[in-house]
């Protein structure tokens, strides 16, 4: 698809206002992210076609279903401008894969394009117009934004709600939403457009708890390449071989059928944070920094020929990473952790922790790990004291438990030394398969 195709495939009419299309953290809905004034009357009331419904068609003209509406109490209580924004939760849209920029991150003068419905051309057969511009301003989530060829608002009229994009590298990446032609009076309404940023929307979400927005960097591995094995070792030079063919198996996958990092969330989801409840770091960066490299290593120690669906779904059983933001000790949560072992991998398996913890031991002590193991196995007994599960002990003991900043250290860091000094036809990751196969399965 072209850009000009990809900037239209996301963009929705909403009654008599536009809208845009983004994914949401979810396959039970996604969003449509337009402005309030196009869904609220000035009484307050939903603006609903003869049916009672939120009138909203894709860009085919196929009609979405509005499951519900997610709109600022303030906008219902006051209707001033910087509430003008809302949002609209409907059916899965399994097509979306929106690429979004935070508005603050433009340069100056960046290059925009605006993409809506107006209401002039709406029985015509090219009813979606783009208008290009620069950004002017970016203040308190409020982007400002000069068209070319300074439109009035009589021409726009309709495009409330639509889509503010930047285009980067051939990619459209989302930053915002417009809601009005700049000025106070009609006659100074020319070529300027108010647009909400997505700060807004997320503040929205964040308000009705509901599920957030998928960040851009989710699209693809790609996005994290660059930041993968930061080993902190004294001489850079001893593990640069090992950090090239780490880098180059990485592009590898990444363009050999891996599975890009938002559908991997779609089908592990909680599973893959220490605590189920912190949905929203699922958005973490670091956390998909840390799953890239544990797809790296996962290949090299079972020295995959790459890290398709088929090879996640052998590998989910068998080893699985689980991250947090908490930099607090890892091992001072053994029990939980042995308890998400125990749900989610058979005997033998190995459950790796990423966090920020910079001094993470690489294994937890054995006296500990036997004393936790010790009280999940306690079960009643008909007599008067309870006893230990032997089987489920057993299946709690044969479980790794690591850290992989632990792993960092303990195979590559602390041994730097060992690795420029490999023989004659030994590559450098040859010895951290050879490491990490010590410790983990």
């Amino acid at each position: 698809m072209t850009v000009s195709e990809i900037l239209q495939s996301y963009c929705v009419k909403v009654n008599g206002g536009s809208g845009v299309l983004v994914n949401a953290m979810t396959q039970d809905y996604s969003y449509v992210l337009t402005a309030a004034h196009v869904i609220l009357d000035e009484e307050g009331n939903i603006i609903s076609d003869e049916e009672g419904n939120i009138a909203v068609r894709d860009y085919q003209d196929n009609p979405l279903n509005v499951l519900s509406e997610l709109i600022p109490q303030e906008w219902r209580e006051s209707r001033a401008d910087r509430y003008d924004f809302a949002i609209l939760i409907v059916n899965y849209q399994e097509r979306l894969a929106q690429k979004c920029l935070p508005a603050s991150d433009l340069s100056d003068q960046a290059s925009l394009t605006l993409v809506g419905f107006p209401e002039t051309e709406r029985n015509s057969s090219d009813p979606i117009k783009q208008y290009t511009g620069h950004k002017i301003s970016v203040a308190n989530e409020l982007l400002m934004l000069s068209l070319n060829g300074i439109p009035g608002t009589d021409t726009i009229k309709g495009m409330s709600g639509g889509g503010v994009y930047h285009v980067q590298d051939e990619k459209p990446l989302l930053v915002g939403v417009e809601f009005q032609m700049d000025g106070t009076g009609s006659e100074q309404q020319y070529g300027r457009a108010q647009c909400h940023s997505l700060a807004r929307f997320e503040e929205l979400i964040t308000a009705y708890s509901s599920a957030p927005m998928i960040p851009a960097y989710l699209e693809c591995f790609s996005n994290m390449r660059d930041r993968i094995f930061t080993f902190n070792v004294i001489d850079q030079n001893n593990v640069s071989n090992l950090k090239l063919e780490l880098g180059r198996a990485a592009d590898y996958l990444i363009n050999n059928g891996l599975v890009p990092p938002y559908k991997v969330m779609e089908q592990y989801h909680s599973d893959l944070l220490v605590d189920p409840k912190n949905i929203g770091e699922l958005k973490t960066y670091e956390l998909w920094v840390a799953y890239l490299e544990f797809l790296v290593i996962s290949v090299l120690i079972d020295q995959s020929a790459g890290a398709d669906d088929a090879y996640l779904k052998g590998l989910e059983r068998k080893r699985r990473l689980i991250y947090t933001s908490n930099g607090t000790n890892w091992v001072s949560r053994l029990e939980d952790l042995l308890k998400t072992a125990r749900r989610l991998l058979d005997k033998d398996g190995t459950l790796i922790v990423a966090s920020p913890e910079s001094a993470a031991r690489v294994l937890p002590p054995s006296f500990r790990l036997e004393n936790v193991i010790s009280n999940i196995s306690v079960v009643p007994n008909q007599g008067p004291f309870p006893v230990i599960d032997s089987s489920e002990s057993a299946i709690l003991t044969s479980f790794k438990l690591t850290h992989l900043e632990g792993l960092r250290q303990r195979c590559v860091v602390d041994i730097e030394d060992e690795y420029p000094n490999l023989q004659a036809g030994k590559l450098q990751s040859d010895l951290l398969r050879e490491k990490l196969s010590e410790i983990i399965n």
